[in-house]
C-alpha cells in the first residue's frame, strides 16, 4: 500500500530524539529486509514477557475423495473467538475457512505468526484495534492483516467471516499497478477506496495475553506492559480495509473470463470478487459462463448474496470447490435458461489456487454430498 506515517517518531529512522526517553524501534516487515515495511516506537520493549507456553492443535484427516464439492457454512455453529476456525480446504501454504465467533468482546491479544489473513465479512460489524490504531469494519468489507500483526477485535454478535491465510505475502496485483506503484485506471478500485487505520493512544493497563497462532498450534505469551504501546509510526505495511460496494466491476460485450475479477494476488493464488453488474451486451451473447477445465488449479467459490445463476441449490454461505482436471460450467438446463438475461446480483468470493486444495473429514458433516452428481444426465 502507500506510505503512512501517524504519531511521534524521530527525524531520522534508528536515532533518538531524546535521551531521557528513549522509543524502542521495530522493524515490522515481510521477506525479511526485502519486502514491505513499518518502523514502529514503542514506549516498551515488544519483546518482554514474563510466561510462555504452546498449544498443539489436534491433528485432524483429510477426505482424499477428488470431486467437485458444495458446503453450507451457514450450518457451522458458532464457537470461540477469531481463532476458533472452522478450515474448509487447505494445503501447505493456504487455509480458507469460516469464523463465527462467539466471544464477541475478547480481553486477549491474537497474532498470527505463519499467515497473512484476509477476512471478507460476510455479516455483521466491528473493530480490529492494532499498535497501527483503529480500523472499523461493516458487511461486505476486505480486511488486510499482514503476518504478525498483534490485534484484538470487538464486533457484533451476528458476525460471519470468510477467512483467508496464506504463508505468502497478499498484495494487490501488478498489472493494477504503474511504475511508480501507484493503482493505475481501468483497476476495478482506486488507492481513495482502501481505509487505513485511526491512529490512537490506548493507555489502559493490565496483564496483557497474546495468542500467537502457527500452523500446528498456538503459543499463549503474557506481558506485564501493554501491547498497544506506539507512540507513532510510519511505512508500507499495517493493516487495511476495502468494501466490495466501493468497487467497479469490469464488464465486456462478450463473457468476461474470471481473471478480470481478480482482486488481491499471491504466488501460487488469486483472491477474485464478483459483483453485482450488467451482463455482456453483445445481441447474442450467452450471459452464464462457459464450460471449463481447470487443469493446472483449483477453484473455490464462496456465495455471499444474490442469485447466483450458473448453479442450482446453492444458497447463501454457501462454498463449492471445484477441482483441477474434472471439467465443470452450468448444471443440465441452465446455459438456455440464461439467454436474454442483462444484469446479475451477485457477490461472491472466489480463491484460485496452483496447489490442490483439500478437505477436513470434520466439513462432511455440513457437504452436499450429491453436489459432484448435479451435471449428471
Amino acid at each position: 500500500m502507500y506510505y503512512v506515517k501517524n504519531g511521534n517518531i524521530p527525524e531520522y529512522r534508528h536515532t533518538y530524539d531524546n535521551v531521557d526517553s528513549i522509543y524502542r524501534e521495530e522493524l515490522f516487515g515481510l521477506n525479511a529486509f526485502d519486502g514491505p515495511y513499518s518502523l514502529i516506537y514503542h514506549e516498551y520493549d515488544p519483546t518482554e514477557f514474563y510466561d510462555y507456553e504452546f498449544i498443539k492443535y489436534d491433528q485432524y484427516k483429510y477426505d482424499d475423495e477428488i470431486k467437485h464439492r458444495h458446503i453450507k457454512t451457514s450450518l457451522i455453529p458458532r464457537s470461540g473467538n477469531i481463532f476458533s476456525r472452522n478450515i474448509l480446504f487447505e494445503n501447505n501454504t493456504l487455509r480458507i475457512g469460516i469464523i463465527k465467533p462467539e466471544d464477541t468482546e475478547p480481553s486477549e491479544y491474537f497474532r498470527n505468526g505463519f499467515a497473512s489473513e484476509v477476512f471478507y465479512i460476510h455479516n455483521g460489524s466491528g473493530r480490529i484495534e492494532s499498535v497501527f490504531g483503529d480500523l472499523d469494519f461493516r458487511k461486505h468489507d476486505y480486511i488486510y492483516i499482514p503476518k504478525g500483526t498483534t490485534y484484538k477485535y470487538h464486533c457484533s454478535e451476528d458476525t460471519y467471516i470468510l477467512s483467508i491465510e496464506s504463508s505468502e505475502n497478499i498484495d494487490i496485483p501488478k498489472r493494477y499497478l504503474n511504475r511508480y506503484g501507484q493503482i493505475k485506471e481501468g483497476s476495478p478500485y482506486y488507492t481513495r477506496n482502501f481505509r487505513v487505520p485511526v491512529f490512537k493512544k490506548y493507555d489502559d493497563e493490565n496483564d496483557y495475553t497474546i495468542n500467537i497462532r502457527y500452523k500446528d498450534g498456538y503459543a499463549r505469551l503474557k506481558r506485564k506492559h501493554k501491547v498497544f504501546d506506539a507512540a507513532g509510526w510510519d511505512g508500507y505495511l499495517y493493516p487495511y480495509a476495502i468494501n466490495v460496494m466501493d468497487m467497479a466491476p469490469i464488464v465486456g460485450k462478450l463473457h468476461m473470463p474470471p481473471p478480470v475479477h481478480e482482486t488481491f494476488e499471491a504466488e501460487t493464488f488469486m483472491i477474485g470478487t464478483f459483483l453485482p453488474r450488467p451482463f455482456d451486451f453483445h445481441e447474442r451473447s450467452i450471459p452464464i459462463s462457459y464450460f471449463h477445465n481447470n487443469i493446472d488449479s483449483d477453484e473455490f467459490l464462496f456465495y455471499s448474496s444474490g442469485n447466483f445463476m450458473s448453479r442450482k441449490g446453492i444458497e447463501e454461505g454457501s462454498v463449492t470447490l471445484h477441482v483441477h482436471g474434472i471439467i465443470h460450467g452450468p448444471q443440465p438446463g441452465v446455459l438456455e435458461k440464461s439467454i436474454g438475461a442483462r444484469s446479475t446480483d451477485e457477490i461472491g468470493i472466489m480463491v484460485e489456487t496452483y496447489k490442490s486444495l483439500k478437505m477436513p473429514e470434520n466439513m462432511n458433516r455440513f457437504e452436499d454430498k450429491n453436489y459432484n452428481l448435479s451435471w449428471k444426465y
